[in-house]
């Protein structure tokens, strides 16, 4: 896993799943939490992996 930023700044983690070569992502934030994340849990921009930083 890596971690990567919104273009706001908040960061997220992000899995690569080489199978199928898709990426998840899940809220730096919550340690605890292990629900996956479409929007940026701060701002509500899509999470996509070539606009993270």
């Amino acid at each position: 896993m890596q971690k990567r930023f919104c273009t706001c700044g908040t960061a997220v983690w992000v899995c690569y799943l080489f199978n199928s070569w898709s990426s998840v992502f899940f809220n730096c934030e919550d340690e605890d939490s292990s629900a996956l994340l479409a929007r940026c849990p701060c701002c509500g921009n899509k999470l996509d992996i070539n606009q993270l930083k």
